[in-house]
């Protein structure tokens, strides 16, 4: 089941993101521990920013961040929606949870009537290429380099 990321269900994504930095999910007692997500849930409230994640059982398997960015003073007022990240569950992969994410993130395009959707993936991921290019993307702009700074 696919769902959009909420208060009532951000201790799940919590836990996806826990295993992304340790390999598994949170045993009894680390989720017993409270926590306090509210930092989190302003983000959630943002208007142009969207996550949604994949349930199976009891967890989730698998997420992805999108970001609308309208491109204001363009000829055709339209922006684009920016996949900002897309996670699997190693244990689940190949089993069509991208693709059911990805497709979520075309009809949210749709939905917002952007001008299409971009993406970032790193040129040394050969298997995120690939499977980017068989959901419709294609290399653009020649070869762009993502910079940042940290604050």
């Amino acid at each position: 089941m696919l769902y959009r990321v909420d208060k009532s269900n951000y201790h799940m994504f919590d836990d996806m993101i826990f295993y992304r930095g340790h390999g598994r999910y949170k045993n009894n007692d680390e989720a017993a521990e409270s926590q306090d997500f509210t930092a989190y849930y302003s983000a959630l409230e943002v208007q142009t920013f969207y996550a949604f994640a994949v349930q199976s059982e009891d967890k989730f398997i698998g997420y992805i961040l999108l970001n609308y960015l309208p491109k204001i003073g363009s000829a055709s007022g339209r922006g684009w929606l920016f996949v900002d990240d897309l996670r699997v569950n190693p244990d689940y992969r190949r089993k069509g949870t991208a693709r059911l994410l990805m497709n979520k993130a075309d009809a949210l395009s749709k939905e917002l009537n952007a001008s299409g959707l971009r993406l970032y993936v790193n040129a040394d991921n050969p298997g995120g290429i690939a499977f980017y290019k068989t959901c419709g993307y294609e290399q653009k702009f020649g070869t762009s380099m993502l910079m940042q700074r940290e604050c």
